[in-house]
């Protein structure tokens, strides 16, 4: 990729009808959450005392707290299963403890830095209400070396026919025609009952070279220079947080999200194009569906030169782009959600023809429950390699004999985590 101090970015909308063992001070038959906190009270550095960082559902800010960072709200009902106790570390040492602590007594632990976990597995359980939340929201200092261009982030930091024609078009040039320096989005979704075609891009040069290449390879797009936006990079990096356009950049260091709603996420990979007729029995399922949008977000560039085994993220070449399945709504209730719910498994499950198999793959970040969940008993690793594969493939077993060396008794653990390879006896 060329370095450019000018960044381009347009964004343009397109619509069609279609009709370890530690003794503790803890009685020795305690409930193991208050075995945990006797733990904690005996071993406690007192230049760094842990207590005042404990928060149980007894203390009046443990709601807040808990509240502070879940970023969806389906998973803060009533029936969420919810934390026995909090801890907000402020230092080293408190994470230290509560590691030893919490295995020496067995009480599960989560671990919370931003809350973005799509699924909430970060502060809540789908099975064992015996666990505490480890919240790493105080520690979240940057550090950056310029000698050895390091940086050191703690976790707790935070970053028609015309119409099936251009999407057709777009899936293509995807593959490979378009410049590395320019990266292009489409979003698909139903506004009014009409099929509704967002392209948003982002250029890391002039608006004159972008329109250049846009109109050689993407005629159709009618891109012209009023759609340009020029913009420094960091400003371009609130753009895509949809901040409005003017917003000072320390917005960015606001922890509050803008809005808070129930969600759901799911994703898939594209490697060969949709032909035309499957693009348009997509939009007529979008168009039955109303609520799920689908983003196509193109791969390559960097990403596809370096090895799929190199890193534990393997999709890379072979992938034309990553989809994500969007869903939003503010309506409470089961049936509400049920709904919801069935409409993005709906169109999930109608895009099976069209994306990666042999496994579906499926993007780590974009956590998904559905594609599979662990227990975590007798059966955790046949059960973590129904969900491994589509994340990982073939780093998935790579990956699990590195838990069974630094966590053999999987410790670190929930519903979609790596598993340990199972005891022989």
């Amino acid at each position: 990729m060329k370095t450019s101090s000018s960044i381009a970015i347009f964004s343009l909308l397109f619509s069609l009808t279609f009709s370890i063992s530690w003794a503790s001070s803890s009685p020795h038959n305690a409930p193991p959450h208050e075995a945990f906190v006797g733990c904690l009270r005996t071993r406690s550095d007192p230049s760094n005392p842990i207590l005042p960082n404990l928060y149980t559902r007894t203390n009046s800010s443990y709601q807040p707290v808990l509240e502070a960072y879940i970023r969806n709200l389906r998973f803060n009902e009533s029936t969420t299963l919810k934390p026995r106790l909090i801890l907000t570390a402020t230092h080293v040492s408190h994470i230290q403890l509560a590691v030893v602590c919490a295995k020496s007594h067995g009480l599960e632990m989560r671990i919370r830095s931003g809350g973005h976990d799509y699924e909430g597995i970060s502060y809540r359980s789908t099975n064992n209400p015996n666990f505490f939340v480890l919240d790493m929201f105080n520690l979240r200092s940057v550090n950056v070396s310029t000698g050895d261009e390091s940086a050191w982030i703690e976790s707790g930091a935070t970053l028609g026919e015309n119409f099936t024609n251009l999407v057709d078009r777009y899936q293509r040039v995807m593959a490979g025609a378009l410049p590395e320096d320019l990266f292009l989005r489409l979003t698909l979704d139903v506004a009014n009952r009409t099929n509704r075609a967002t392209f948003t891009a982002m250029f890391l040069g002039s608006s004159d070279e972008l329109l250049r290449v846009v109109r050689q390879e993407l005629p159709e797009l009618g891109l012209t220079q009023a759609d340009c936006l020029k913009m420094r990079w960091i400003d371009s990096v609130l753009f895509w947080t949809n901040f409005p356009i003017g917003t000072p950049t320390n917005a960015l260091l606001i922890r509050v999200p803008q809005t808070l709603n129930r969600l759901k996420r799911k994703s898939d990979y594209l490697q060969k194009p949709i032909p035309k007729l499957g693009l348009e029995s997509i939009f007529g399922k979008m168009l039955e569906l109303q609520y799920p949008s689908l983003v196509f977000n193109p791969y390559g560039g960097k990403m596809a030169e370096i090895s799929p085994l190199a890193k534990p993220f393997p999709h890379r070449a072979g992938n034309i782009a990553k989809f994500q399945y969007a869903l939003n709504w503010d309506e409470a209730g089961e049936e509400a959600e049920r709904r919801y719910l069935g409409s993005i498994t709906e169109l999930y499950d109608h895009m099976t023809p069209y994306v990666s198999k042999d496994p579906r793959g499926a993007f780590f970040n974009y956590r998904d429950l559905d594609i599979g969940v662990n227990d975590n008993g007798k059966n955790s690793y046949r059960e973590g390699a129904v969900y491994g594969v589509k994340y990982f493939r073939a780093n998935f077993n790579r990956l699990v004999k590195i838990k069974t060396r630094v966590d053999p008794d999987n410790f670190f653990r929930h519903e979609q985590s790596i598993p340990v390879l199972p005891w022989k006896k």
